[in-house]
């Protein structure tokens, strides 16, 4: 499974990265929403984990255009913002999941493994 990871933060971007690599997938890493959707039309991806907040084009933009090109493909926020206004942003967006910041590298770890296409206990709701 490749997933591609948006996040301009790099301590956050090596704690998901390592996370997905101990879950035995591959990733591309983009450090900004321009680049993210490059990575997306260039690759073949079977997830997204987004930053909302990003340089040059922000995650709900990002999302908006990968749902609008792939409407199935799970999509992960991540932000420090997780009131209910702005999780229902993140839903609007096309967002299955908003995990809020500091992340929990056990708390992710789940949320990866259930929005696998595979995951016989595949979810696909804002939480």
């Amino acid at each position: 499974m490749q997933i591609l990871v948006v996040e301009d933060n790099k301590a956050v971007s090596l704690i998901i990265c390592r996370i997905i690599e101990e879950m035995g997938h591959d990733y591309v890493l983009a450090a900004d929403g321009e680049a993210a959707l490059r990575l997306f039309q260039q690759r073949e991806v079977d997830m997204l984990v987004a930053d909302v907040e990003l340089p040059i084009l922000d995650g709900f933009t990002v999302a908006r255009e990968v749902r609008n090109q792939a409407p199935t493909l799970p999509i992960l926020f991540i932000s420090g913002n997780s009131s209910e206004a702005y999780r229902q942003q993140c839903l609007d967006a096309g967002g299955d999941i908003l995990l809020p910041k500091p992340l929990k590298p056990s708390e992710l770890r789940r949320w990866l493994q259930s929005m696998m296409p595979d995951s016989p206990h595949a979810s696909h709701a804002i939480a």
